[in-house]
């Protein structure tokens, strides 16, 4: 029979054991809850088809066989490789770079190239020998130095680049490898031993009974045999002896497919019917986990075990990753049988359940859900909010959105109406405190019950946490508006309120708590500390939630403990519960960071470089893609010798890029921080050459270019002299002529203004001069009238004396009126000699008076203003003010010359 094991058992006491002996926990399965369990749908691996085989390589990558070919994952990154054309069905990892691979009608191996990626290479001889029988080549194994091919019909043995061919006694069914050994199951005579060379047949199978072998386990007491419908079996000392366990009856009817050993410790069984099944050595199931709890399909076709403690499971259109040695386990209510979790308490083996739907009670014992049936109850009555559950002198009260209620087996009784119990504060042995959600309520004790005694005064609002600070000094936290702290007097009256309001801290969420060290506010945010000497609460640190719990609840940070060993947290559609006496197996024991890209890149296209690789300059920025394998909470860290000194801050990123390096030599390094373990970094040198105008090629075409450009310089200087003299010859007489014609034209000018100047100082003569005779003419006529008007007068006096007195008169009159007269002849005369020069103002100009227009006509014949000023008899001042009043009526601007204007028109 299966060796004994007292692991099952350990668990169900493990409560009772003290906490330092937690190391007897390692390594174990949790057998309440269901561990974490990642799910991958087809569109996330490429559309990859089934997954007939999972095995996982020494760098804790994992590698997949389907119907598209070989899929490769490093928990960041799904690659895809194409081999043969048939499906890929079975592999075999021989190194992190060699894969071994058999397909339908084909095999062969996997080699990764210098850039990292899978190439294939068939060794099957007969390809293309259409009249074979088309093989499917379902198992690789290792034996020895050899790789065995294993079809439904042949072992191929691969020796030393050669194939041996051996023929199956009738049709094998199935290969199995346990402790080095290789076992082929045929389908009528039986379980054979393969030596490497020939078969040897251990055992024929029943009589008259179905018999189809599945898996194979060694065992101190012999071969444990998994059949698909038979259940186990046991071989020892040449005989088959069924098997009759939990695990064996359920087998009969799930149709066993595949199956592994985990840990020397546990088996796992994968069924088409109905999922996985884990038992421990005795047979004990300890999981069961199908699609009702969380797997995408009930059909499991192919299960491998890595020591990171995560079962990989390749499903009918799906795989999943269970994290099996994880001290999270998690109850997931896909139904809808008990609701969202929001309190929790185990007594007596007895695990009861507070959520928005009532209040269920189960059997602690029973949570390992290898069962279909819902192990929860709900406790009639109950049916509604529950929000708190807690044990008062050994019984269990309730808070409910409907009062308060005490909790006896599965009778939910009434204590107190009063609606919204939020939390429950035993007080001072005789009292109970609930903070509802409106105000305190004080409850008395009245010999095994509690009554209502009264609501406590001044606190109003939900106070949906009530916390006991010491002796009769209390908190309460009322959401949305904040904390009072207050001390309850003799009549429970609070008195000493201070109130610390909801804004004055940082985040949402407020969570009370006590420690040893006080009173503690958790936000969602900060971790906040009561300093009692300044009567405020200072920050501690920042509130950091549990990265590694699936699903948890907004501001839900602090677990409810249920016991020494056990903590819930709810989560969203469920609850989780945490082990806190298994250590957890997390990330790639190898430890290793894994450099799995470089990708040099720009504007137009992209390409794979492999280490110790010349870059072209054009392709200059670069991608480095780098992972530890299926690793959680790991922190990377670079440095690129020839670019920075410095080492990069860690970051929680898998890729860095540089973009528009100079040329050079350059390394990249990179090391992982792993739960603060520093890992040796990993290297990748390179270099960019230089552009192609930097490049020797390039250097030796300057050099010839320049000794081509310096020869064509010297010819073309040669002859550019030879036509610079030409030219400069022929400029120079040119300069002669034009210096000549130049002299001429000079002459000729210089000629025309003497002779200009002359023209305008004799039209200025001739007007003078005609202005003085006008004058004299003039002059001379007022003088012949005035003469000749005395000589009348005087003839008449000749002739009459006594009209001497009065004619003298006249004459005395007529000198005095000659002599007192102004002469205006020469203004007669300037106006009849600018007639037509007026007439040209007076059309260009219409707002020039008479005035304007003389004064014009004296400063075209050049008169200054002292001048004009004598013969208009007037201050200079006065002509100097016309003279500003005619520019700006002629329009003329500061710099116009008004005389050269004036002989302008």
């Amino acid at each position: 029979m299966l060796r004994n094991s007292l692991r099952s058992k350990i668990l169900w006491i493990g409560s009772s054991i003290f906490i330092g002996f937690s190391s007897l926990f390692a390594q174990k399965i949790p057998e309440i809850g269901i561990p974490r369990i990642e799910n991958y749908h087809s569109g996330q691996y490429h559309k990859h088809g089934k997954i007939w085989d999972i095995a996982a390589a020494p760098n804790g990558i994992v590698y997949m066989a389907g119907d598209a070919g070989l899929l490769e994952y490093d928990g960041q990154t799904w690659n895809q490789f194409k081999g043969s054309k048939g499906y890929t069905r079975s592999l075999f990892i021989a190194g992190d770079s060699l894969v071994y691979s058999g397909s339908d009608l084909d095999f062969g191996c996997w080699k990764k190239n210098k850039h990292n990626q899978f190439e294939y290479t068939s060794l099957y001889p007969f390809g293309n020998d259409l009249n074979l029988e088309n093989e499917e080549f379902w198992d690789v194994w290792p034996l020895n130095d050899d790789i065995l091919f294993i079809s439904f019909n042949n072992i191929y043995v691969y020796k030393k680049n050669q194939l041996i061919k051996i023929a199956a006694p009738v049709r094998f069914s199935g290969s199995f490898q346990e402790k080095g050994k290789i076992y082929l199951a045929d389908e009528k005579n039986g379980l054979y031993e393969f030596n490497g060379v020939s078969l040897k047949l251990l055992f024929p199978y029943p009589a008259n009974k179905p018999f189809q072998v599945v898996s194979i386990f060694e065992t101190d007491n012999g071969l444990m045999i998994a059949t698909k419908n038979s259940g186990l079996f046991l071989y020892q000392t040449g005989k088959l002896t069924p098997v009759q366990n939990d695990i064996s009856a359920c087998l009969k009817k799930e149709q066993v497919f595949c199956s592994t050993m985990i840990n020397d410790a546990y088996y796992a069984f994968g069924t088409i019917l109905n999922g996985l099944y884990i038992t421990d050595l005795d047979g004990n199931i300890i999981q069961h986990i199908n699609k009702q709890k969380g797997l995408p399909n009930n059909t499991i076709l192919s299960m491998h075990f890595t020591p990171n403690g995560m079962l990989w499971l390749g499903m009918d259109y799906g795989i999943s990753a269970i994290h099996l040695f994880n001290n999270l386990t998690y109850f997931f209510d896909f139904q809808g049988n008990f609701g969202t979790a929001h309190a929790a308490l185990l007594q007596d083996d007895h695990f009861y359940l507070g959520t928005n739907q009532g209040l269920y009670k189960a059997d602690w014992r029973r949570l390992n859900l290898h069962a279909d049936s819902n192990p929860f109850a709900l406790i009639q009555g109950s049916e509604g909010q529950v929000w708190s559950l807690q044990t008062i002198n050994g019984r269990i009260f309730c808070g409910h959105d409907k009062g308060l209620f005490t909790v006896e087996g599965n009778t939910f009784q009434q204590v107190h109406n009063e609606p919204g119990v939020w939390t429950l504060v035993p007080f001072q042995d005789n009292f109970l405190l609930t903070g509802n959600y409106n105000g305190i309520s004080v409850f008395k004790r009245n010999q095994n019950r509690f009554d209502f005694f009264k609501k406590v005064d001044l606190i109003l609002g939900s106070c949906n946490e009530l916390l006991i600070e010491k002796d009769t000094v209390f908190w309460v936290n009322i959401p949305n508006f904040g904390l009072i702290r207050f001390t309850l007097d003799g009549h429970f009256v609070p008195v000493s309120r201070m109130i610390f309001p909801a804004t004055a801290f940082l985040g949402n969420a407020l969570h009370l708590m006590k420690d040893s060290q006080g009173i503690h506010l958790l936000t969602s945010e900060y971790r906040y500390l009561y300093d009692a000497q300044i009567d405020s609460f200072r920050i501690q640190e920042a509130t950091v939630a549990p990265n590694d719990i699936a699903g948890l609840l907004d501001g839900v940070y602090v677990p409810l403990q249920l016991d020494a060993q056990y903590q819930l947290y709810p989560i969203y559609n469920g609850f989780a519960l945490r082990n806190t006496q298994i250590q957890p197996i997390s990330g790639n024991r190898a430890g290793a960071v894994l450099l799995r890209k470089i990708e040099a890149f720009n504007n137009q296209s992209r390409q794979l470089i492999s280490p110790d690789t010349a870059i072209p300059y054009t392709m200059n920025n670069l991608r480095f893609q780098f992972v530890t394998p299926h690793t959680q909470k790991v922190l990377y860290q670079y440095q690129l010798s020839g670019y920075s000194k410095q080492w990069s801050k860690w970051t929680t990123d898998t890729s860095v890029d540089f973009l528009n390096l100079g040329e050079g030599n350059y390394t990249f390094k990179i090391k992982a921080n792993i739960n603060g373990r520093i890992t040796d970094p990993v290297e990748a040198s390179f270099r960019i050459l230089p552009p192609w105008y930097r490049s020797r090629v390039a250097y030796l075409g300057y050099l010839a270019l320049s000794a081509l450009l310096v020869y064509l310089i010297r010819i073309r200087l040669h002859y550019r002299l030879q036509q610079q003299k030409k030219a400069l010859l022929e400029r120079e007489q040119l300069s002669l002529r034009k210096q000549a014609e130049k002299y001429r034209q000079e002459a000729l000018l210089q000629q025309q203004q003497q002779l200009e100047d002359e023209k305008k100082i004799l039209n200025r003569q001739v007007i003078q001069k005609s202005v003085e005779l006008v004058k004299q003419a003039r002059e001379n006529k007022n003088k012949n009238q005035l003469l000749h008007s005395l000589k009348e007068k005087m003839d008449e006096v000749q002739h009459d004396p006594s009209l001497g007195k009065m004619r003298l008169a006249e004459m005395q009159r007529l000198l005095d009126l000659f002599l007192e007269t102004d002469d205006r002849t020469f203004e007669i005369q300037m106006d009849e000699l600018h007639q037509e020069f007026f007439k040209k103002l007076r059309d260009q100009y219409p707002d020039l008076s008479l005035y304007d227009l003389r004064l014009c006509g004296y400063l075209k014949i050049g008169l200054n203003s002292k001048e004009i000023s004598d013969i208009m008899k007037v201050l200079p001042s006065s002509i100097n003010v016309s003279r500003s009043r005619l520019r700006k009526k002629l329009h003329l601007q500061t710099d116009d010359d008004l005389y050269v204007f004036l002989n302008q028109v």
